[in-house]
């Protein structure tokens, strides 16, 4: 019983030193009691054993003892109880406390290759995955800066791949895209280390491959929409040209059923068919002459005009940029075509304006007002597109008349020519 009592005293005292060294080397505060635990435990080990050798020589136990030997077991086991409490507090109080382990086990955990090395070159800190990544480089564990920099400028002779254009961007062998940065830092008491960092970036890199791919992609559609925007213009015209042939046609036959009803009838009054079958032979006449018209567009636009027997009262000047004349062109036909078809238009005004800010054209005509409001669809609605594609802006008028507005936004311009159409041209 008395070697099991001082055995146990004694690993209470060694337990007690231990969590003392601990306490103090983790800088925890209220470690003081474990000093007067020790010191307890000390002094009761000493007057154990002295004790109980007095008592192996023939001394009487309470002479010597003067309490129970039961007291001096419950104060030992209070004492291992403390114990064994502040080592479970201890032990809790480690893995919530930042050290150099839990430092390192955290760098680890990173996606992210991270080294730091001191002022001569040495590795400091540097976690797992930095070493992975220049054991590819390399072939062998990092131990110097110089040796990181020497095997990213050979790194093509392991597989490893430089992007082209970027200076520290690498690509692995196992297809995995890496960043790399360095850079000076200071801890606080002034000492400058080096900080290397690889970045996993093959998220980054493959979405801007995929973004590269899709731009291509939409500037050659782009292109291909562009040069189906520029041909508008010459498909606009030839519907212009079929709906005059089919007008032509219209009016011979009109003139032709005149003319025969009148024989049929015995009629002598041949006048009403004369008219139609002059107004279709002259419009065929003008149709004829538009080869020796060779100034351009806008001369073609008038002949047209003329030919479906429409009447053209123009102020102004088209603008000296080419894209925004032949929008401009390109309107007026449309309205030209449109005022015939819908509103039995006889006449067309154009008025063009131009001064520092923008370009403007407003078209109207004198036939009959539209019964609802006009919305943009088939050759407005390619019109409308066709401006916007050029940042201009197109506003339709529908009561008490209709006008459509088109306005650009002026652009300097050296190598432009001017293209000036003025005055009026009766095509009646």
């Amino acid at each position: 019983m008395q070697t099991l009592l001082m055995t146990m005293v004694l690993l209470s005292l060694a337990g007690a030193l231990f969590l003392l060294i601990i306490f103090y080397d983790m800088r925890l505060e209220k470690w003081n009691w474990n000093v007067l635990v020790l010191l307890l435990l000390f002094f009761l080990l000493n007057h154990l054993v002295y004790s109980f050798g007095q008592i192996d020589k023939g001394a009487n136990y309470y002479e010597v003892l003067p309490v129970p030997i039961w007291v001096i077991w419950c104060i030992v086991g209070a004492i291992d109880f403390l114990l064994i409490w502040e080592g479970i507090r201890l032990k809790r109080i480690s893995k919530e406390k930042v050290n150099r382990n839990s430092i390192k086990e955290a760098m680890n955990l990173l996606p992210t290759g991270i080294c730091y090395f001191n002022s001569d070159g040495t590795v400091k800190l540097a976690n797992t995955q930095i070493y992975q990544l220049f054991r590819i480089l390399a072939h062998k564990d990092l131990q110097e800066f110089s040796e990181l920099r020497d095997a990213l400028h050979t790194s093509i002779q392991n597989g490893v791949i430089r992007l082209a254009g970027k200076k520290d961007t690498y690509i692995f062998p196992d297809g995995k895209v890496w960043d790399y940065r360095e850079n000076e830092v200071r801890d606080r008491d002034g000492k400058i280390y080096i900080e290397a960092v690889f970045m996993d970036v093959t998220k980054q890199y493959h979405e801007k491959m995929n973004l590269t791919k899709q731009t291509e992609k939409l500037k050659e559609i782009s292109r291909e929409l562009r040069y189906l925007s520029d041909n508008v213009l010459i498909l606009t015209r030839e519907r212009e040209v079929l709906a005059a042939k089919t007008k032509l046609h219209d009016q011979m036959g009109a003139g032709l059923t005149a003319i025969r009803q009148n024989l049929l009838q015995g009629s002598e009054d041949y006048s009403d068919a004369v008219r139609l079958l002059c107004q279709a032979v002259n419009a065929i006449w003008n149709d004829n002459q538009q080869s020796s018209f060779g100034e351009g567009e806008f001369e073609q636009f008038l002949q047209d005009a003329k030919t479906l027997g429409v009447k053209i009262e123009c102020l102004g000047s088209l603008p000296k940029n080419e894209d925004y004349a032949n929008i401009y062109i390109l309107a007026m036909r449309e309205c030209l075509t449109n005022g015939v078809c819908h509103a039995g238009a006889t006449e067309l005004f154009i008025t063009m304006q131009e001064n520092n800010d923008f370009y403007r054209i407003r078209i109207t005509n004198n036939g009959a007002a539209p019964e609802k409001e006009v919305v943009p669809k088939g050759g407005l609605y390619n019109l409308s597109r066709h401006i916007f594609d050029h940042g201009g802006e197109m506003q339709i008028q529908s009561i008490p008349y209709f006008a459509l507005t088109i306005t650009f936004q002026k652009k300097e311009s050296k190598n432009e020519e001017s293209i000036d159409r003025r005055g009026s041209e009766d095509a009646s």
